[in-house]
Order: structure tokens, then C-alpha cells, then sequence
């Protein structure tokens, strides 16, 4: 097991406790709300702009006090890293990621000065033409496929960028890497949203979102994507997640009175991560049969061979910077269990509530899951033009 038990308690103190740097605080009385897009309704100068506030949280200096961090970018990568065990296949699954996509953009516009609209992948357009989409193609765009052994990008805006964090929460030096697959993306089709979106409760609802929807744009991208905790290295993480965001407001309106206050589960995983790594047969979590449901042959159907040998994926391709992805041919390995953020969740249990803690390491200030209930008013504050 990865341990990452001191290093969190470390962060503990200064980001639940809020003390050392004061937090960001959004104005929660949302005078003005930001506007969701589709990345494919931008205009150029917009999709330019939008990319050089990413580049620009990039070259700033860290803020808030985590060791081993050199940039605001450093910060947001550790904040997902160092909870992923809580953030996923848990009830806090879609509250906590509709935060923390707020956070990355509350620092585009008050660092950065980032002033359009919040951009969306609208994946469901680019099932079965993942290397066509114009998040990868074109001027500008996010850039192409890793190539090499690492599969590090290799055009594009973000091509020389330097990651950090690994995921035992030291630092080394990696690359954004990429490996565009159109059969792991297929669980994006329109037709698994729209099922999700026909469930009448906020668990089933976030389950199926977390299935197929969730894991086809990480599977999609593979690379640095694929990587659970280290996903938001890559810039297409904030554009995804955007997207599931938008499918959960979207579920949400359906049966809005209802829906506010609609949220449950657990904050421990609903499955365990075995040490040998992720189960072959790929019914149930983590990826629900992902893609597509099948479940078919070994982990999600057999990906194409790589740069990594054995278990998981068959040969699956490197370049996290850390080994073959999930830490390994041996599978994917969480940090351990970290009692110093079960206790800080305020539930009473653990069971999902309202009253839930939402943490950015220090980066903005916690709010709990009712402050993110409402997509549209409150602390994320926007607009999502459905």
C-alpha cells in the first residue's frame, strides 16, 4: 500500500483547521454567475484565452503551504491526490468534483484573469472519433497523442509542461501523457448518459454517472488521465469533470425541489481496492463493466499493448511518470485509509449527508456539500445553459 497517512496529516492542521494562509472565498451571494459551455461553442479567441489562464496557473508560484508543490497547478494536482480514496465510489463523488471544478476556476479568474465562459467536453459528440475531437485538433486545442515510450504529449500548448506529484505524495518529474482510444471511450455514447439520467434517486444516479460517463473520458485519454489521483494533471481533467458536472445539474433540474437535497452513500469506497490490483472480470465498481457494460475478457476488454506488461490492462501504456498506470503491472494501488479525514467528513457516520465537508487542501476555503447542492446559485454560482 501506498502510504500517505503522515504527509495527509501534515496538510490536515493547515487546510481543515484553516490555519497558515487565508483561503480564497467566493462570493456566495452569486451577484453574477459564470457561464458553462461546450469547448465546441467557444469561439477561437475564447478557447485561447481559456488555455493561457491554464498556463498561467502553471507558471504561478504555490500558494498555500503543501509541501512539494511549485506551482498553483502543483496544488490542485496534490488537493485530488491526497483524497482520492474519499472522492470516489463514494457519495461525495459528484459534490465533491462539482467543487473542485469551481476551485480551478476560481483561480483562472481571480489569478489568472480569466474573464469567458467555463469550458465543457461534450464527449458524447466524439464516440468513436476520439482523435477527430477538436479538444486534441486544431488551433487551438489541448494537444494530440503522446508519443514515445511515455506517451508524453508532444504538440500543443501543454507539451513541455512538468508534473510533480506522484502518488505517494512525493515529487519527481513527469509529463502530460496521453493515449487517445476510441474503444475505451466508447462508454461516453449518448445512450449510457441518457439511461443515467432516467434514475429517480441520487444514488443510482451517481453511480451510473460514475460508470460509464466517469470512466470513459479518463479511459479515453488514458495516460496521465487514467491515473485516479493524478488525472488532474492533464487540463482535459477540469473539462470532463465539467461535463459530468453538467449531467448531474441536468439530472438534477429534472425533479429540482426534490433534487437539492437528494444525496447519500458512503465516505468509505463502496468496493475494496485489492492489492493485486483491479478485478478481472469488470462487472461492478470500480468502472461498472466499463466501457460499454460488457465486461468482456480481461480488465474493460483488453487494451492494446504498451509499454507495461502483465496485469492490469494486458500491456496497458505508461507514462504517468510513476510506471505503467495504477502504479504498476501489478494494479492500480490506493493510498491507505486515513482516519484524519474520515474524521473531519461531519456526518455523524458514514453515511453521506449534507453537512459533508468538501477540502481543497487549503486551496479555497470548505464548504460543505449543501453549499454545492444548487449548481446555479451559492458558492458555484453558474450558469449551465441547458
Amino acid at each position: 500500500m501506498i502510504l500517505t497517512t503522515a504527509l495527509v496529516l501534515s496538510a490536515l492542521p493547515l487546510a481543515f483547521a484553516q490555519a497558515g494562509q487565508a483561503p480564497y472565498k467566493r462570493d456566495i451571494a452569486c451577484t453574477t454567475k459564470s457561464i458553462r459551455k461546450s469547448w465546441t461553442d467557444l469561439t477561437k479567441g475564447e478557447k485561447q484565452n481559456y488555455i493561457d489562464a491554464d498556463l498561467c496557473l502553471m507558471s504561478l508560484p504555490p500558494k498555500s503551504g503543501i509541501k512539494g508543490a511549485t506551482s498553483r497547478w502543483d496544488e490542485l494536482q496534490y488537493a485530488h491526490a491526497a483524497q482520492a480514496r474519499y472522492v470516489h465510489n463514494v457519495g461525495a463523488f459528484l459534490p465533491f468534483h462539482r467543487y473542485f471544478v469551481t476551485v480551478h476556476e476560481h483561480l483562472l479568474r481571480t489569478e489568472c484573469d480569466y474573464n469567458g465562459p467555463l469550458p465543457y467536453w461534450d464527449e458524447p459528440l466524439d464516440v468513436g472519433n476520439i482523435t477527430r475531437s477538436s479538444l486534441f485538433t486544431g488551433e487551438p486545442s489541448f494537444g494530440g497523442n503522446g508519443v514515445g515510450s511515455d506517451n508524453c504529449i508532444a504538440d500543443g500548448p501543454f507539451a513541455n509542461i512538468t508534473l510533480h506529484f506522484k502518488e505517494d505524495l512525493n515529487t519527481t518529474d513527469y509529463c502530460i501523457a496521453r493515449s487517445l482510444n476510441d474503444f475505451a471511450f466508447s462508454g461516453a455514447a449518448r445512450t449510457n448518459v441518457d439511461a443515467c439520467l432516467k434514475h429517480d434517486t441520487f444514488v443510482d444516479a451517481w453511480r451510473c454517472l460514475e460508470g460509464n460517463p466517469h470512466n470513459a473520458g479518463h479511459g479515453g485519454v488514458l495516460g496521465t488521465m487514467i491515473n485516479i489521483l493524478l488525472s488532474p494533471g492533464d487540463p482535459v481533467f477540469y473539462l470532463h469533470h465539467g461535463y459530468l458536472d453538467r449531467l448531474w445539474w441536468e439530472w438534477q433540474s429534472r425533479n429540482l425541489s426534490m433534487r437539492l437535497t437528494d444525496v447519500a452513500g458512503s465516505n468509505t469506497p463502496e468496493f475494496t481496492f485489492p492489492p493485486g490490483g483491479f478485478p478481472g472480470n469488470g462487472t461492478g465498481p470500480p468502472f461498472g463493466g466499463f466501457p460499454g457494460g460488457n465486461g468482456t475478457g480481461p480488465p474493460f476488454g483488453g487494451f492494446p499493448g504498451g509499454n507495461g506488461t502483465g496485469p492490469p490492462f494486458g500491456g496497458f501504456p505508461g507514462g504517468n511518470g510513476t510506471g505503467p498506470p495504477f502504479g504498476g503491472g501489478g494494479g492500480f494501488v490506493m493510498p491507505a485509509p486515513d482516519k484524519a479525514f474520515e474524521d473531519h467528513f461531519n456526518d455523524g457516520g458514514n453515511v453521506t449527508t449534507l453537512s459533508h465537508t468538501l477540502w481543497s487542501a487549503g486551496i479555497m476555503e470548505n464548504v460543505t456539500i449543501a453549499d454545492v447542492m444548487n449548481g446555479e446559485e451559492g458558492f458555484v454560482c453558474a450558469d449551465y445553459l441547458l
